[in-house]
């Protein structure tokens, strides 16, 4: 019977028979330069012939790490200390002066100490007021977990399985040292069975495969002599890493076209905002701590930015100083013009929400209007897993005649029931510019737990007085960091990871939403 083979699955087995023993996988790919997957393959056929066939086994390899591969060349931080002290033929030396003359870091030296003590090469004594050493013998031969050390100099690698038990216990010495690398790795086995040692190369023939029929084999016959490739349909097709739509920005299209259908219009702003508008507009008081530097990125270019109409800057200055109309007291302060002036990257998107209510006044706008904004803003945070200097914060705001926190529990709990939360409470919450304030939190099944969403409230008279909006007409207002929602949505744990952008999980996500 001829048996036939591919090309590269009569090389392997033309190799194994002169081989004529069990042979490593990865040794036969190297020595053949070929591919391990192909390897394998021209195996897989060999066993489907019954010609052949691989083992596998649990290979628990042992290596230095890089503090491991200097002391291999530099000796262990014990042999280093007294290799100093033999060539200098110190008998006798203090504590400090030694750590000093080795050079080594403290941790390491106290380590070379702590083992010239076991092995009771040194002595120590504070009779003369220092911490002194003394060498108490004459010779220093090799330690057990020395020899065994240079064991890494004939082989970097060593197989846990080929140790002996006093090895083994030697090892776990250099282990508690934290010197070693350890690794699993699953190694095959290739051999020949008892068919394929005894069959004869002439009785293969080579097997030419083709994966489609050509007009020219069909009018020259050689289609005769070919064996067409089957094709397995239940084969999973190439993986495909086309570019596509960031997470993130899949988030905020979903987002957008949620308060769409709610009857919502999307409004944009500047980057770059003034004080007034980021502060002054929301009645935050000039001496306020998150105005400051450490909380807020300053610009010098441009340095001043242009304010609204003088009326309106008057009106927000009367609020600030006494109350103006609104019946508050203001903050009683002398409000400062150059200060709301300077130039920041906005801290909220709320800077936003203000230049609607400026526009609101200007263009003697009609209510109901209803707005949201998705936007980047800036704080000057330190970066750690839940919080960034640059975010993105989703903003919005009902302007309307006798609107309620009624109104805005039910817009907020329609949103998130949109976004997939099926659980929704709210509780009384404290924040600068509105009042009565809300703290709106959902339950996230996959964590198991309420989840803080963000902060909303209905603006106070001191925020909506200044652009003509006075009762019974109201600002319901809510806020939140885009980031926020994504965590849960996307099951991550890092809110950097939509920005650095791990591969494997970018990799994982849809194509389309």
């Amino acid at each position: 019977m001829i048996v036939k083979l591919k090309k590269q699955t009569l090389e392997v087995l033309k190799l194994l028979k002169k081989k004529q023993s069990i042979v490593n996988a990865t040794d036969i790919a190297e020595e053949m330069n070929i591919d391990y997957i192909v390897l394998m393959s021209a195996v897989n056929e060999l066993i489907d012939h019954n010609l052949g066939g691989f083992k596998e086994e649990e290979l628990y390899q042992i290596s230095l790490n890089e503090e491991g591969k200097n002391y291999l060349k530099m000796g262990l931080p014990e042999r280093q200390l007294l290799n100093l002290m033999l060539k200098e033929g110190i008998k006798e030396i203090t504590l400090k002066e030694l750590l000093k003359e080795s050079k080594l870091k403290p941790e390491i030296f106290y380590v070379g100490i702590s083992n010239l003590n076991k092995r009771r090469w040194i002595s120590q004594s504070k009779a003369t007021g220092e911490n002194t050493l003394f060498l108490v013998v004459d010779e220093f031969p090799q330690t057990d977990v020395e020899k065994f050390f240079k064991k890494f100099e004939e082989n970097s690698i060593l197989d846990y399985s080929k140790l002996s038990n006093a090895e083994v216990k030697l090892l776990d010495t250099l282990n508690k040292r934290k010197l070693l690398e350890r690794t699993r790795k699953t190694n095959r086995i290739l051999y020949l069975t008892e068919g394929g040692k005894k069959i004869a190369v002439s009785k293969i023939k080579e097997l030419t495969q083709v994966s489609k029929i050509t007009s020219d084999m069909l009018s020259s016959g050689t289609w005769k002599n070919l064996d067409l490739k089957p094709f397995d349909v239940t084969k999973p097709g190439p993986i495909l890493k086309a570019g596509k739509i960031h997470p993130l920005t899949n988030l905020i299209n979903e987002i957008r076209e949620i308060f769409l259908s709610m009857g919502f219009t999307e409004i944009r702003g500047p980057i770059i905002e003034s004080a007034f508008y980021n502060f002054d507009a929301l009645f935050q008081p000039q001496d306020h701590p998150a105005r400051e530097m450490q909380d807020t990125f300053y610009l010098n270019n441009p340095k001043t930015a242009k304010l609204p109409e003088k009326d309106r800057v008057k009106a927000v200055r009367d609020m600030h100083e006494n109350g103006g109309e609104s019946g508050s007291t203001g903050w009683g302060y002398k409000w400062d013009i150059e200060t709301a002036k300077k130039t920041v990257l906005r801290t909220h998107t709320t800077a936003t929400t203000m230049r609607r209510l400026a526009e609101f006044y200007r263009n003697n706008d009609k209510v109901p209007i209803k707005v949201f904004c998705i936007d980047r803003v800036f704080r000057n945070e330190k970066v750690d897993k839940s919080h960034l200097a640059e975010f993105t914060q989703i903003e919005g705001i009902v302007i309307d005649d006798n609107v309620t926190l009624c109104d805005l529990i039910g817009l907020l709990s329609e949103f998130y029931r949109k976004m997939g939360f099926k659980k929704i409470i709210t509780r009384p919450g404290f924040f600068p510019y509105t009042e009565p304030s809300m703290e709106v939190s959902v339950y996230y099944d996959k964590f198991g737990e309420w989840l803080e969403m963000g902060g909303s409230g209905i603006f106070r008279p001191e925020v909506t007085y200044p652009w003509g909006l006075k009762e019974p007409t109201r600002v319901l207002a809510w806020g939140q960091g885009l980031e926020r929602i994504a965590i849960p949505y996307y099951g991550r744990k890092d809110i950097r990871d939509f920005y650095v952008n791990p591969l494997n999980w970018l990799r994982q996500q849809s194509y389309l939403k």
